[in-house]
């Protein structure tokens, strides 16, 4: 006569502990894999605007914190977004900020360009040859320097408007 251990009909399924680190894995696997997954999905100019709006967050309140002040840059010529800290002279230090990830110099993605960066409620136009760098400041109050960007498909087919309005640097985004 067989054992009860030894019978295979006895030692089918799975403990409860095998299947709680399974899960485990699962969920933590989903949890990396969802956020990369939907990401795909958004527009650029979405993204972008995502981007932006958190980074002004990061300087604002390091700006108030910190009681320092910060320049954001856009740069037209390399499609690209740099911060750096603000000297007492008011200008915009040549180090840009490498820490934490956010405030990294952020270029744009390829299937969207910046055709014109300027600082809002002027004529003061930055696109073309006419000047490739806005700068934008943030003081140690917390208060932004309106500004205004276009972003366009390369083809120029579609094109997308963030502006911030007020002093508190509030983003809005918007189709022409």
């Amino acid at each position: 006569m067989a054992s009860k251990a030894q019978d295979p009909r006895l030692l089918r399924g799975f403990t409860f502990l095998e299947i709680l680190v399974v899960l485990t894995l699962v969920v933590l696997l989903m949890g990396m894999a969802v956020p990369q997954f939907f990401a795909l999905f958004s527009k650029p100019h979405e993204s972008e605007y995502k981007h932006l709006k958190s980074v002004l967050k990061i300087l604002r309140n390091d700006a108030v914190l910190k009681s320092t002040s910060y320049c954001l840059l856009f740069d037209l010529k390399t499609q690209q977004m740099m911060t750096t800290e603000e000297e007492d002279s008011g200008n915009c230090s040549t180090e840009l900020l490498q820490n934490p990830k956010i405030l990294k110099p952020h270029f744009f993605p390829e299937n969207l360009i910046l055709r014109e960066a300027k600082l809002a409620e002027t004529n003061y136009n930055s696109s073309g040859a006419a000047a490739d760098l806005l700068k934008v400041h943030i003081n140690s109050s917390g208060f932004v320097t309106p500004f205004f960007l276009l972003f366009s498909l390369p083809d120029s087919s579609m094109s997308w408007q963030i502006e911030s309005k007020g002093i508190m640097g509030k983003l809005e985004l918007r189709e022409p």
